[in-house]
């Protein structure tokens, strides 16, 4: 067999076999132990029916011997033994015939079809015991020994019986033990069998399929690491190893005819690009590589020869720039004088408007604190109508408590004119009831006139008192009305204050705020006249910066001549340097006004800054 193929199928198939072979055993045992404890379980109902006829057989003695005893004693539940005695024989003889119908043990259904014979005789003997035992006693007890005789006979019969089941069963016992031995067998040796398959297939693939591929892969390990002489393993085989060890062996050739192609090619990349790049550090711009590449080694050809002409562009662009660079530094310093003459005299402007802004900021800081001062004095005079609000306030509380006690007063008047009532009616009738009792209450009459009369003058007083706070509280609450209509006249004339201490404080952060920002431009002024003095200077610098440039572009342009171009970038004349211009003539010291502040400050000394 020379295929792993084949032998992969061939291992395959008889795993399969195999499984299919101990899979048909365990059908087999299973189906034995199934019959075998089927048989159990018949053996055991037989046992249970056997069981119910042998209890049966002891019960229907018992319900003769009852039947017995209830017609000699003359008991009343007779009718209930008889009736338990025809279900015990009912069940008797349903139990035996189950028995008889066993069909598993031919020697215990014949003993069970012998003894069906012997039942009947025994139940017919008591019944006949229990039909005569209501009309004659005497010759019911007269059949009892022939009952008993066909009980012994019974007896026998069940016994051998019983005997008959007992070796059954265990026959059906040994019957089951021995199959699930042979079912133990079965499966161990499947097992066995199984193991003893997957080992020799394991010990087989190891030997004739692991090990050249080990090997197989070490060859291949070698040769990624560059070394293409080495042997290449399973040449010689006819299976699939030996045609993965001929592709392997024709991979290493390709390998190696690769690697001098790449040798060649390295060599003319080398001679190519070297002899370029001397050209180049030459300057000479017009040089290419002209060899001929293949594969990535062609774009990077291709990408050195579009950077060199990308360089030689671009010099041709630095050799036109620095032509105008040269002419535009004429410009920018015949510019640089021009601006250096207007910044002189915006300089001079710029110093009369810082004068006159310091000034203005003066002028706008008193009237800042004029107005500070003014909001100062209507603060302190809304504080003082602010507690004048709070005077008028307790008072209006005051008038409120005095018209509450006005209020309370004439409550407890209206409670004396109400206790003077009562007494002048108490007084009434003390005189009624004196004048019935005669000469004996005159006395007592002359005392009731008496608490009448004074009752009658507190009425009186107190109606006089009553109209009195009555007026008083009238007057009272005009007093609390007038004196609400103060605090709410106070409280208006607060709110106006109020007011005007806000207008007041706005006005005073509105100076506040102009003065500050008039002090900003005032700074900024004085800051625009320094930077305006050294803008002068730094125009002269300008100029001076502007003629090394043009020389420095000469020097560029004399510089660039030395590469090698070609003609695609013919560079324009430069123009014609301008003339020198005239020195400066040192300007006479000027005053310059600084925050109140005169200053003789030279012209030259303001380059300094």
């Amino acid at each position: 067999m020379h295929s792993i193929n084949k032998m992969v199928t061939a291992a395959i198939a008889a795993i399969v076999m195999l499984v299919l072979v101990s899979g048909a055993g365990n059908v087999w045992s299973n189906r034995k132990q199934a019959a075998a404890r089927d048989g159990i379980t018949r053996g055991s109902v037989l046992l249970r029916n056997h069981m119910t006829a042998d209890m049966m057989h002891d019960s229907v003695r018992g319900d003769v011997l009852s039947i017995l005893r209830a017609a000699n004693i003359g008991d009343l539940d007779l009718a209930h033994s008889r009736e338990g005695l025809s279900d015990d024989a009912a069940l008797l003889r349903k139990s035996v015939l189950a028995d008889a119908n066993y069909g598993a043990a031919p020697e215990v259904a014949a003993q069970a079809r012998r003894i069906q014979p012997l039942v009947d005789q025994y139940i017919a003997t008591a019944d006949q015991i229990a039909q005569v035992a209501t009309t004659d006693k005497a010759r019911a007890s007269a059949l009892l020994p022939r009952f008993l005789t066909a009980f012994e006979k019974l007896e026998g019969g069940m016994s051998d019986l019983s005997d008959r089941i007992e070796a059954h069963l265990v026959a059906v016992r040994d019957e089951a033990a021995r199959v699930a031995m042979l079912a133990n067998i079965l499966l161990a040796v499947t097992t066995f069998a199984t193991l003893a398959l997957v080992l020799a297939i394991g010990f087989a693939t190891r030997r004739h399929v692991v090990a050249p591929l080990l090997l197989l892969i070490d060859a291949l390990k070698g040769m990624t690491s560059g070394r293409m002489d080495m042997a290449i393993p399973s040449g010689t085989r006819r299976d699939e190893l030996g045609q993965l060890a001929g592709a392997t062996g024709a991979l290493r050739d390709q390998l190696v005819a690769a690697e001098r192609a790449k040798d060649e090619q390295t060599r003319l990349i080398c001679d190519s690009f070297g002899t370029a790049l001397s050209q180049l550090a030459q300057g000479d711009l017009v040089a290419r590589v002209d060899a001929e590449l293949t594969g990535p080694f062609n774009q990077i050809k291709q990408d050195f020869n579009a950077a060199v002409s990308s360089l030689q562009r671009t010099l041709g662009s630095v050799v036109t720039a620095a032509t105008s660079i040269n002419n535009g530094a004429g410009d920018i310093r015949q510019a640089s004088d021009d601006l250096s003459q207007r910044t002189e005299q915006q300089a001079a402007s710029l110093e009369e408007t810082a004068a006159a802004m310091d000034e203005i900021t003066t002028t706008v800081r008193e009237t800042a604190a004029g107005a500070t001062q003014a909001n100062r004095i209507v603060g302190e005079a809304r504080e003082e109508a602010r507690e004048s609000g709070e005077i008028v306030r307790r008072a209006v509380e005051a008038m409120g408590g005095i018209e509450r006690a006005s209020t309370e007063i004439g409550e407890i008047i209206a409670v004396i004119d109400g206790i003077s009532f009562q007494t002048n009616l108490l007084a009434l009738n003390a005189g009624v009831e004196a004048a019935r009792a005669g000469d004996a209450g005159k006395g007592f009459a002359v005392v009731a006139s008496e608490v009448r009369a004074l009752a009658q003058r507190s009425a009186d007083a107190a109606k006089d008192v009553k109209t009195r706070i009555t007026a008083s509280a009238d007057q009272v609450e005009e007093g609390v009305r007038l004196v609400g209509e103060t605090g709410e006249a106070l409280n208006r004339i607060i709110q106006r204050i109020a007011d005007i201490d806000g207008l007041v404080a706005s006005i005073a952060n509105s100076a506040d705020r102009q003065a500050t920002g008039l002090q900003q431009v005032n700074t900024a002024v004085a800051e625009m006249d320094g930077m305006t003095q050294q803008n002068a200077a730094m125009v002269e610098q300008t100029t001076a910066a502007a003629r090394s440039l043009a020389s420095e572009a000469d020097g560029m342009t004399r510089q660039i001549a030395s590469f090698r171009i070609g003609s695609m970038a013919a560079p324009p004349a430069p123009k014609p340097a301008p003339a020198e211009p005239a020195p400066r003539r040192a300007a006479a010291p000027r005053a310059r006004v600084v925050g109140n502040m005169a200053l003789a400050i030279d012209e030259d000394d303001w380059s300094s800054f």
